[in-house]
């Protein structure tokens, strides 16, 4: 009969990682993240920054309807103590489907009079001639030489109504948040059309030219 033989010396391999092992697994997925998160999070921004000019899009299209049913005037940025731009066009945007909240506005300021409305857009105030173009005191769409080249509403200060004011201009604007990537805003013009932009002129503002 066959005696076993006994193999002395040999040890069974354990399975698993050994310290070594994993600890380099650790360092290359900490790679990988680092790599990968500054990538991710300008995806995040970007999509952010898109949404935003939808909004911008769609409060153009509520201004458009306004104009249609008042004789081709602008909502005026102040048409009372607690009425304002956002307030005339409450027919024609829900206030609960944040409209008015850009996504990159981590403030989320509601307005003081109207809770349901969280503001990040701003009416331009900019006041270079007269009350006739200006749009805190309200503007026919006939008054506007140039549409397609000035800015209706912005970005603005979370919680404000407006940007701009006085016949003055500056960069930064005064109202305006320049809260997307590389410190630029977004803004519609009175055409319809939303751009990001990152300076402008005061021509960009100025509706009487």
């Amino acid at each position: 009969m066959d005696q076993p033989v006994c193999h002395l010396g040999l040890r069974r391999r354990r399975s698993g990682f050994t310290m070594v092992e994993l600890l380099i697994v650790v360092a290359i997925v900490a790679l990988l993240m680092s790599l990968l998160l500054p990538v991710c999070a300008a995806g995040l921004a970007a999509a952010r920054q898109a949404a935003c000019l939808t909004n911008l899009r769609s409060l153009a299209t509520a201004v458009r309807l306004y104009t249609g049913d008042h004789r081709g005037a602008y909502p005026r940025a102040w048409a009372g103590d607690t009425c304002r731009w956002m307030d005339l066009l409450e027919p024609y945007v829900d206030k609960k489907a944040e409209t008015y909240c850009c996504p990159s506005d981590d403030a989320r300021v509601p307005l003081p009079w109207d809770d349901q409305i969280t503001m990040s857009y701003g009416i331009n105030c900019f006041r270079f001639k007269d009350d006739a173009h200006c749009f805190w005191y309200g503007v026919s769409t006939i008054a506007v030489k140039r549409p397609a080249e000035t800015i209706l509403l912005a970005d603005c200060t979370p919680g404000r109504y407006y940007v701009g004011g006085g016949n003055r201009f500056r960069e930064p604007v005064p109202g305006v948040d320049y809260r997307h990537s590389d410190e630029s805003f977004n803004a519609v013009f009175c055409d319809g059309h939303a751009e990001t932009l990152k300076e402008t002129t005061r021509e960009d503002w100025d509706a009487s030219q």
